[in-house]
């Protein structure tokens, strides 16, 4: 009763795991609140800037979190989530049944 992957569940799998890789959502995340935290940067009062003892908190933040999201969507996008080799679904009581079938 060995069933073996078929090059179709196999790019379900792939497609699958790089929508739901972890990655892009905090990565994506981060950067769109790090846009917001800049472009609130740019517009901060006199006094918000006394009351955080003379720094443009709202622009360093922003900054901070648009690099970190940055980093992440780069690395997922350069080190991109492999789907697991056929011979790597094999457990010790044999071969994984398709849940399809």
């Amino acid at each position: 009763m060995s069933e073996h992957v078929s090059k179709e569940q196999a790019e379900t799998a792939s497609r699958i795991s790089k929508l739901f890789d972890i990655r892009l959502i905090v990565g994506g995340l981060l950067a769109v609140y790090g846009v917001i935290l800049v472009i609130k940067g740019f517009f901060d009062t006199d006094r918000e800037i006394q009351k955080a003892a003379g720094l443009h908190l709202n622009l360093w933040t922003g900054i901070g979190m648009l690099v970190v999201g940055l980093a992440m969507l780069a690395w997922m996008r350069l080190r991109p989530l492999a789907p697991p080799k056929p011979d790597e679904l094999v457990t010790e009581e044999g071969p994984r049944e398709s849940r399809a079938s």
